[in-house]
């Protein structure tokens, strides 16, 4: 009988362990439905908690000159301006910097997000964004490398440390900053810079805090009064 009833309480456990990871999995792939109000901004937010219509395509999109990048990538035309201005300036110092990612339509993420998870399961929602949650969907950041170190250890270079030190000179910033996990809900990506224009970024440089938290202080606020 005490055998019977520890099989039992075995099968119970097994079943419960069970149906909390399909319920996390299933919860994990879900799309919240909380689209952000500021298209066509730079101040505009998208995270795990506010994403982007399906259809989002940002009005200026412009090539990045070929001198920037590798291959045809697409960046909002302020942002494209201001770049140019920032890697110029990295160049007078000897250093090079390259943008290997730039903006990404909802079906190229959702094929890229797809990927990962295949790969890392639920994991994968810690480096990598669902499709109408990515922030290259709306052409305002950039991924970059020195052309000569893997983006991943891009921590480790010279052009790392201008980056952190110039980025928001020109109205980028470093979107998911080191031991801001639990506030960015994404892991630390060196390579990743969003623009949100200078004034932006000179508070978010001075302060040493993450976009998410001046959005919600700063612009969802004053959109709510």
């Amino acid at each position: 009988m005490k055998r019977l009833f520890t099989i039992f309480l075995f099968i119970f456990i097994v079943f419960t362990l069970l149906t909390t990871i399909i319920f996390m999995d299933t919860k994990t792939i879900s799309v919240s439905k909380e689209y952000t109000p500021l298209l066509n901004s730079i101040s505009i937010l998208v995270n795990k908690n506010i994403s982007l219509p399906e259809d989002y395509i940002p009005d200026t999109l412009v090539r990045i000159n070929s001198k920037y990048a590798d291959r045809d990538l697409y960046l909002v035309k302020e942002a494209n301006i201001n770049l140019e201005k920032m890697l110029d300036e990295a160049k007078s110092n000897n250093l090079d910097i390259r943008v290997i990612s730039a903006y990404r339509s909802y079906d190229y993420q959702k094929n890229l997000y797809n990927k990962y998870y295949e790969k890392d399961g639920i994991l994968a929602d810690t480096y990598s964004a669902k499709p109408g949650h990515s922030e290259h969907q709306t052409g305002l950041c950039i991924d970059i490398d020195n052309r000569k170190t893997d983006y991943e250890h891009f921590s480790s270079t010279e052009e790392y440390k201008w980056m952190i030190d110039n980025s928001y000179k020109y109205g980028f910033i470093l979107r998911y900053p080191e031991n801001k996990e639990s506030i960015t809900g994404y892991k630390f990506e060196s390579w990743h810079y969003r623009y949100v224009g200078k004034e932006i970024s000179s508070y978010i440089h001075k302060h040493n805090i993450t976009f998410d938290e001046y959005y919600y202080e700063f612009i969802q606020n004053k959109n709510e009064d």
